[in-house]
């Protein structure tokens, strides 16, 4: 029996993602390419290099390694999807091959060019595995994900709307590192400005590339401002980040499966999952407020875009 066209689907982008994790990479569209050329059948054909070899000689080894996905593999993988399920198919092999010739990413071309692949000829043979017209037009590309979000890098700060960084450069003139004492208040610190971020943003009417890069660089700056003034929060800040949500014990769900007739027991213990994060999340809310009542007169005259 043959294997499923999703489970063939998944096993390349498995694939790729050991082949870029290999590389110490995230897997980007020329890794895709890479490990289609892996497959046996019509497509390793149209992706076999003139001069004989893989696209990239360490395929087989790294089939099985796990590794991070880049914004660029995730339009991919994104349209390939978007493809499929409008012939009304599931997704396969061919839907990705199409989707990263159509996206034409820089790397990936010349990569295939580099070892004297076409492209062109390349997109025709996944047409006519597909059983699509010769003469399909470029399949359109998703959205990338927002600049500043996942891998993709933000906009620099000369490309941020003027008015809102303006603004965001008087809070982090202002901030109230008096205020800071430990790491949950530095945690407050940062909820708080993130908040100011966003309503920036939003008075703005910004689209979602200004808003994720306005926020990673205000809160860059930020981090950089107070491990000036208090290095003792930032150097073991990354072994806190989980702390509001793990200052309370959650308790286990009881099961028996293997002793059906005792779950009527334990049947009662169950409205207790879920405790301890409801009230760390509560826990984390007052401590916000709190803080945001506390500086108040920090950010007295705030300038309002």
């Amino acid at each position: 029996m043959g294997r499923h066209p999703d489970s063939a689907h998944h096993q390349v982008l498995v694939r790729a993602l050991g082949i870029a994790s290999a590389t110490g990479e995230r897997a980007r569209p020329v890794h895709l390419l890479a490990a289609l050329s892996a497959t046996s059948g019509p497509i390793s054909e149209a992706l076999w290099p003139p001069g004989g070899g893989p696209l990239f000689g360490h395929v087989d080894e790294a089939a099985d390694r796990g590794g991070g996905s880049s914004y660029l593999l995730a339009q991919t993988q994104q349209a390939a999807h978007l493809l499929a399920s409008g012939r009304g198919e599931s997704p396969r092999p061919e839907h990705l091959l199409l989707a990263a010739l159509d996206q034409a990413e820089p790397q990936a071309m010349a990569s295939l060019r580099r070892v004297g692949i076409d492209p062109n000829g390349v997109r025709s043979a996944a047409l006519h595995i597909l059983g699509a017209p010769a003469d399909l037009p470029p399949i359109p590309m998703p959205a990338l994900a927002p600049a500043g979000t996942m891998d993709r890098p933000a906009l620099p700060v000369g490309e941020l709307d003027p008015a809102a960084w303006a603004a965001l450069s008087w809070r982090q003139e202002h901030l109230a590192l008096r205020r800071l004492r430990s790491a949950g208040r530095y945690h407050a610190l940062c909820h708080l400005e993130s908040r100011a971020c966003s309503l920036i943003a939003t008075k703005r009417g910004l689209d979602d590339d200004q808003r994720h890069s306005l926020l990673w660089h205000h809160l860059d700056r930020v981090e950089q401002l107070v491990a000036q003034a208090h290095p003792e929060l930032i150097d073991d800040r990354s072994a806190r980040t989980l702390s509001p949500t793990t200052s309370f014990p959650i308790a286990r769900i009881v099961t028996a499966r293997a002793h059906p007739w005792r779950r009527w027991r334990r049947r009662w213990l169950g409205f207790t999952v879920g405790w301890g994060t409801w009230f760390s999340n509560r826990r984390v809310e007052m401590r916000d407020r709190w803080f945001r009542l506390l500086t108040v007169v920090d950010y007295r005259g705030a300038p309002q875009p």
